[in-house]
């Protein structure tokens, strides 16, 4: 995909500060994020608000981010996939390099990849950028949805040891100049601050459940700036380890307050495991 060059005032590097779509301070209704199963965009009941946060840029300082810390990290890792429009060539070769990506980042023995979403933020998708700060699992949710995909049998073999679930978010563009992730480090994140979601799927009837975050001033946010599509970010969703490691990572697509609208949207493809140790 060919990227116009930006205007010459927009920031696509650097920290910045944008609006972030947290849960109200004060609210008292159960939130709720509903996609449509068309192309038109996820929206939300009167629980969400946008407000301002600062978002450092991680990109010099990268590797300071470590998945079992921060419950984030970026990874050097071209890939030798095309044709990501392709259902069986995703499930094939390239759930192969997920797999192998989260286990030499873990440690985990054990890794499981059970889907996939192409985002791309144009009219005519029916997965755009997700615009909520949100975790893909609560702790309610994480280890239903392993048994549910690994399968019961397989499960009951698995569920004593250490479980961890990582997204691998890789963009499929150039360099990412629209819509951008922002990831919430996990250390600065206060129990409290996580507010289980209600997740509607009109079109299956499907209702699940995720975390939504209601903003504290202690909370970090950080991004990677233009980042490319030989670079990953691994992303925690969960770790059945309660003390001393990251367990639920908040994150968020952004804009930049100064977007160049001839930019193209951006495409990416997330990938989504449970690993074992």
């Amino acid at each position: 995909m060919h990227l116009e060059s930006p205007k010459p005032n927009m920031q696509v590097s650097g920290d910045v500060t944008a609006e972030l779509n947290y849960i109200k301070p004060d609210t008292s209704i159960t939130p709720e994020v509903i996609y449509s199963g068309g192309d038109a965009p996820q929206s939300y009941n009167e629980a969400y608000a946008f407000m301002k946060a600062p978002i450092f840029d991680g990109r010099e300082n990268s590797e300071s981010f470590q998945i079992h810390k921060q419950g984030f990290q970026l990874v050097n890792s071209p890939t030798k996939a095309s044709g990501f429009d392709n259902q069986k060539t995703v499930e094939g070769a390239y759930y192969d390099e997920v797999k192998a990506i989260v286990s030499e980042a873990t440690g985990a023995k054990d890794v499981f990849v059970f889907d996939h979403i192409l985002r791309l933020g144009d009219k005519n998708s029916r997965r755009k950028p997700a615009h909520h700060v949100h975790n893909d699992y609560s702790e309610r949710t994480a280890r239903i949805r392993a048994e549910e995909r690994i399968g019961t049998e397989r499960f009951a073999d698995l569920k004593d040891r250490r479980m961890i679930q990582i997204n691998v978010w890789r963009p499929l563009v150039d360099h990412v100049q629209r819509s951008p992730l922002a990831f919430c480090d996990a250390t600065t994140i206060e129990p409290t601050d996580l507010i289980p979601t209600n997740i509607r799927f009109p079109d299956t009837g499907h209702i699940g459940e995720i975390y939504a975050l209601r903003k504290n001033p202690s909370q970090r946010w950080s991004y990677f700036s233009e980042m490319t599509k030989d670079e990953v970010v691994l992303i925690k969703g969960y770790d059945s380890l309660t003390e001393s490691v990251a367990r639920f990572t908040p994150h968020t697509a952004f804009e930049y307050p100064d977007q160049d609208p001839s930019i193209p949207a951006r495409k990416s493809i997330e990938t989504r495991t449970f690993a074992f140790y």
